[in-house]
């Protein structure tokens, strides 16, 4: 049984057969109601073509929730259905999107297994670096994708506040193809893109999180301070170039350090996801950040002296 949004109103449906009649849209179902969670889901109420929901599995009465989100243009509301039963829901979803903190896929893919149709699409969204391996988990590889966004947003409860639009890049974790219901995620993301080249998006991305998260959390600032310390950020590119090499990635250092460079005078007056946690006494993704850096680092054998510091410095604060 669901709660779904229907002219403004909620009322309950037993069957995906009937949600999908109601309104004659997909059902994208999303595990997270972070900051990246809540605004995927307010950008595609936007562009029209899903209906969406959240999944929590800690929820244990059911309750509706009211979202707001304050976008770059003005104020935008909107109402959606906190999902309660995560198996009837992950049953009855045409689109699954996690997008919880690295470290909770493991136990969102435990958790959603034994219920996932063979058929459902999932899309991993999430920080960092090694989760995707947890998705593997998943039997049906033929429906599982990747995306990385620079998206940036930051919310408390249910209010999300849009930071920023960047591009998001979906693309499959091996064989997928790019059936319907993900062109149309595509079509909802502004500068969405399908890309099968995943692992260099999601490898890039990593390059960027490994400065600016780091160092913005250690000197509690925000994403433009780094920018007066270029060789903080030469160093790190130093480092981690070589062993993104080894994983697949053949950008330059200069290339590297010019897309951190951007991205901190893109988003110069935000804090990052980093700095938030520690700031707030939160558990941080550092371990897909830097830490799978230095594993893989002392696997191929490349030594690290200042990314092993920062995650020192990281691990003791």
């Amino acid at each position: 049984m669901k709660a779904i949004r229907y002219h403004g109103t909620y009322r309950k449906t037993d069957s995906r057969a009937e949600l999908k009649a109601s309104h004659g849209k997909p059902v994208a179902c999303i595990i997270g109601a972070g900051s990246i969670g809540q605004l995927t889901a307010e950008l595609l109420r936007r562009r029209g073509l899903f209906k969406t929901c959240f999944i929590d599995t800690r929820i244990k009465k059911a309750k509706r929730v009211a979202c707001t989100c304050a976008s770059i243009h003005g104020q935008s509301s909107y109402r959606c259905a906190k999902g309660v039963y995560p198996e009837s829901f992950v049953r009855d979803a045409d689109l699954l999107i996690i997008t919880v903190k690295a470290f909770s896929v493991a136990r969102i893919i435990r958790d959603i297994a034994p219920h996932l149709r063979h058929d459902t699409p999932v899309v991993l969204m999430v920080n960092g670096f090694g989760a995707q391996e947890e998705l593997k988990k998943l039997t049906h590889e033929n429906r599982l994708y990747l995306a990385s966004t620079s998206n940036g947003a930051t919310h408390k409860k249910y209010s999300v506040v849009e930071k920023g639009l960047g591009t998001t890049y979906i693309g499959p974790l091996k064989h997928a193809k790019e059936i319907s219901v993900i062109k149309y995620f595509t079509k909802s993301m502004p500068s969405g893109k399908y890309t099968a080249s995943i692992y260099d998006e999601l490898l890039r991305k990593l390059a960027v999180n490994a400065v600016i998260n780091p160092v913005t959390a250690i000197r509690n600032c925000v994403n433009a301070e780094i920018l007066n310390d270029p060789d903080i950020i030469r160093d790190i590119i130093t480092e981690i170039s070589p062993i993104l090499h080894h994983l697949g990635l053949n950008d330059s250092p200069d290339s590297l350090m010019h897309r951190v460079q951007t991205v901190a005078a893109n988003t110069g007056a935000n804090y990052s996801s980093m700095q938030q946690d520690y700031y707030y006494g939160r558990l941080s993704e550092i371990d897909y950040i830097l830490g799978i850096l230095i594993k893989k680092a002392r696997i191929y054998g490349i030594k690290t002296p200042c990314i092993d510091k920062l995650y020192q410095q990281l691990k003791n604060m």
